[in-house]
């Protein structure tokens, strides 16, 4: 179960790494990040096809995008500054309540 674990996990990665260049391209009028961004998406979906060879598509997609949702807004935070509001909050919380349930089901 590691491996697909694993690779869940890079393909997030690559997913956080493929947001924060889009960002950076400010639209793609800095076409080599636009470039860079579109590749590492196209490798995180790459590695998320060879997960869903152990796991159930359901659980591994909905990990997968809620993991780079969370993963997300907190580079958003971070890196940008940007603030959450309220309701983004609450929307984060029920995030990671889906995730818990996900694992518990």
């Amino acid at each position: 179960m590691i491996l697909p674990v694993s690779l869940l996990l890079g393909s997030v990665s690559l997913d956080l790494v493929a947001n924060y260049c889009l960002k950076r391209s400010h639209g793609f009028q800095r076409l080599a990040w636009g470039i860079t961004g579109l590749l590492m998406i196209i490798l995180a979906f790459v590695l998320l096809s060879i997960v869903v060879r152990y796991v159930p598509l359901s659980v591994a997609y909905s990990a997968w995008g809620s993991l780079g949702v969370l993963g997300t807004v907190t580079l958003d935070r971070f890196l940008f500054n940007a603030r959450l509001g309220r309701q983004g909050i609450i929307g984060v919380i029920c995030i990671v309540l889906g995730i818990i349930g996900l694992q518990l089901a």
